[in-house]
């Protein structure tokens, strides 16, 4: 989700449109992408550094006056779709949100409850003056109605990847002898938050069983959070030496770049920019069918997908392209191919338009793109 913002924060930028990215939270910037001296000046980074719910209240009065300094307020993620619509009603200004979520089930507090209801509730009482809800999955228009968003509000977005850079870096560090890759080692690549939702212990499982029919086959970690040092001692009972953990890598497409396969066997997702990523530099991938990716992966023809609940089949998926070169070279071409339709500038090119539509509304309309 932060990935994705900071592809639309810096495509809006390079249209000529100025950007403010607020984090209600965060102390750290979205994406190393809006870092370091190439960083666009139009995009303005601020940093509320609100964490516990009164200190949001209290930087509710701050987020308004930088609401009625704005034409529009585009929220992304449920903290911000409550705080930044609060502002927006406040300012007086059209409020537009982005739902990316891989599923209420996945969605939890700090202290472990349950969002479910509770986003529910805010989408119904907040809809009415909420001027758009972007989806970038399929799946959310029924969630998003279930929710009392209006229909005639809802338009779908698919996330977008810059494809010419991600190509361009995927030849970027890290290569296979930076991490002590054999050249004729098979190599997959897990590219993902460390949550339980990713489960990066059903790619550790998986690759243990490849070795014993493939041989040399290793597996890179790419990411951090609560789940990483559970799924690293995994591996350390494994005595798993061929299991690399990069941690938070600034450069995902350069791990794809040198993987022979990228995988995401995930519990549930929408439009994970990991998928996207991999078929732009054309990684062939396997990932389970949840949110829109075996859409994708099957529009695209990029890689093979199973049920989200069938390791045997995630298995013998990763197995059938990790030994069948001839699939892998297909997989390879028809992921190179579709990169273009999902690249970065398309998407930032929809939002535009609904933007347009949303400063110049017209009444009972259903938005277009």
């Amino acid at each position: 989700m932060e990935v994705q913002l900071a592809h639309l924060a810096a495509g809006l930028a390079a249209a000529g449109h100025e950007v403010r990215l607020v984090s209600i939270s965060s102390t750290e910037d979205p994406s190393e992408r809006l870092k370091g001296p190439d960083m666009d000046p139009r995009v303005q980074i601020v940093h509320l550094g609100a964490r516990t719910r009164w200190a949001k209240v209290a930087a509710l009065r701050r987020l308004a006056r930088l609401a009625r300094s704005s034409d529009i307020v585009h929220c992304t993620g449920w903290d911000a779709s409550l705080w930044g619509r609060l502002a927006a009603i406040a300012a007086r200004r059209p409020a537009i949100m982005a739902e990316h979520t891989p599923g209420r089930a996945h969605q939890w507090s700090s202290g472990g409850a349950p969002r479910k209801r509770l986003i529910a509730a805010h989408n119904r009482a907040l809809d009415p003056f909420t001027a758009a809800t972007v989806i970038c999955a399929e799946w959310h228009r029924e969630l998003m109605r279930s929710e009392g968003v209006a229909a005639r509000k809802t338009i779908l977005i698919p996330n977008g990847v810059p494809v010419a850079e991600l190509r361009r870096r995927a030849g970027a560090n890290p290569t296979r002898a930076d991490l002590g890759i054999p050249g004729s080692a098979k190599v997959i690549a897990h590219v993902a938050r460390f949550v339980a939702q990713k489960r990066q212990d059903f790619a550790l499982e998986t690759t243990a069983r490849l070795r014993e029919t493939l041989g040399d086959v290793r597996v890179v970690f790419a990411g951090a959070g609560p789940e990483l040092e559970r799924v690293r001692a995994l591996a350390d009972e494994r005595g798993a030496d061929w299991a690399v953990f990069l941690g938070r890598h600034e450069n995902p497409a350069g791990i794809f770049g040198l993987a022979d396969l990228a995988v995401l066997p995930s519990a549930g997702e929408a439009l994970p920019m990991a998928v996207l990523e991999a078929i732009a530099v054309g990684t062939p991938m396997v990932a389970t069918d949840v949110g829109d990716v075996g859409t994708v992966l099957e529009d695209t023809g990029a890689g093979l997908v199973v049920p989200p609940d069938d390791p045997e089949a995630f298995y013998r998926a990763c197995h059938d392209v990790l030994s069948d070169a001839a699939l892998r070279e297909r997989l390879q071409v028809a992921a190179l191919s579709a990169g273009p339709d999902l690249d970065a500038d398309t998407m930032v090119e929809r939002y535009e338009r609904v933007f347009a539509a949303v400063l110049t509304p017209n009444g009972s309309e259903p938005l277009r793109v």
